[in-house]
């Protein structure tokens, strides 16, 4: 059965904006509206990280804010279907530079320095959503926490 013209519309909507950016938004709204305390005291709160262990906190990030397009494994997430682009099966990553993990590339690429044609545009600019939905203060808090899902990443690499 097809699916209706408005329903079709606004999945893709979805696919174009980036759902994982939209479902931070939200969530966002959801705490900010359900927060007792007023703009200062939230701007002086320190950054909630569940995970101390580097690696650790970067499996966490990743399944946060990559899990949905990406997939839990790297290959493909529940979103990449309805992306005009499919994301990239970043276990491959190295495999596709002849072995070597360009950490340096993948930093880049997360943090939204080098453009990523994907999802109808953009690929989602962490840096700045890290900034904002992890409570980061300084530009030195949100390049750790990046480096922390670049070294996650080198662990799903293919050997």
């Amino acid at each position: 059965m097809k699916q209706p013209t408005f329903l079709n519309a606004a999945l893709r909507l979805l696919a174009l904006c980036g759902l994982p950016l939209l479902l931070v938004q939200c969530v966002n709204t959801a705490e900010k509206n359900e927060a007792d305390t007023s703009q200062e005291e939230a701007v002086t709160e320190a950054p909630v990280h569940k995970a101390a262990d580097p690696l650790e906190r970067g499996e966490e990030l990743y399944i946060s804010y990559c899990k949905i397009c990406h997939g839990a494994e790297g290959v493909a997430g529940p979103m990449s279907d309805l992306l005009k682009v499919t994301p990239p099966d970043l276990t491959k990553i190295a495999a596709r530079r002849n072995g070597e993990y360009p950490e340096a590339l993948i930093f880049d690429i997360v943090k939204g320095n080098k453009e990523l044609k994907g999802h109808g545009g953009a690929m989602p600019v962490w840096g700045e959503t890290f900034r904002e939905s992890e409570n980061l203060k300084t530009e030195a808090e949100v390049d750790a926490e990046i480096r922390k899902v670049v070294a996650y990443l080198k662990t799903l690499q293919e050997s």
